[in-house]
């Protein structure tokens, strides 16, 4: 699949009407961070083994609904909208409930700016967040300001200089930029903040494919 005309498209997708079906789906999405979330921090041993056995179940009925209605089969290769990474990804995906979400929008100086707030099922060190999400957040953050150069790559190189512990349940803050572009290369760099406090700085250089076809 070739890029689009404008490259931010394979990231950006229109926020829908609140009386959507996608709508919808983010607020289940929302819900089910809630159910990560309480899971995550359930202890067990302060809970009756009935009820653990009951919600194991009522659990299993929600999945067991869900898995009979209609699915994609993948996220990578499916129409516009649910095609555009802050809908479908990981890390920023509205649709995906293993999303923070990273929020990203992009200045009309081809800045990229970021927000994120971390929840408990981030954790890495106490009360901060795990370094594996430090590292992805900003492969996210750059991964969309590249396009700022009118092309789009894949990850060659990503280098995290961690100058604080990204705390949680915090407002985290990020900006990105393009420094250069050498042939098929893209050099980024983005900075995280919690208020005035400069959390991490990165780097990465970006691969465009030698075909011309859109990264995935």
């Amino acid at each position: 699949m070739s890029l689009p005309a404008d490259p931010r498209r394979v990231y950006i997708t229109d926020d829908p009407a609140e009386d959507t079906p996608r709508a919808r789906k983010h607020e289940l999405v929302r819900e089910t961070k809630r159910v990560i979330e309480h899971v995550t921090l359930l202890d067990v041993h302060g809970v009756a083994d009935s009820d653990l056995v009951d919600l194991i179940e009522r659990t299993g009925t929600l999945a067991d609904a869900l898995e009979t209605k209609p699915r994609f089969h993948g996220l990578a290769d499916l129409p516009s909208p649910d095609s555009a990474l802050l809908e479908r990804s990981g890390i920023s995906g509205r649709s995906n409930p293993l999303a923070p979400p990273l929020q990203m929008h992009m200045d009309d100086d081809g800045v990229t700016h970021g927000s994120a707030v971390y929840g408990m099922a981030y954790e890495g060190p106490i009360g901060h967040l795990h370094g594996g999400f430090v590292a992805a957040a900003f492969d996210e953050l750059l991964g969309f300001a590249q396009t700022a150069s009118g092309r789009a790559g894949y990850t060659g190189t990503l280098t995290i200089k961690m100058r604080r512990p990204t705390p949680l349940k915090e407002p985290i803050r990020y900006e990105a930029r393009v420094e250069r572009v050498e042939g098929r290369k893209i050099f980024c760099t983005a900075t995280s903040w919690h208020g005035d406090a400069l959390l991490c700085e990165a780097d990465i250089v970006m691969i465009t494919p030698a075909d011309g076809t859109r990264p995935r």
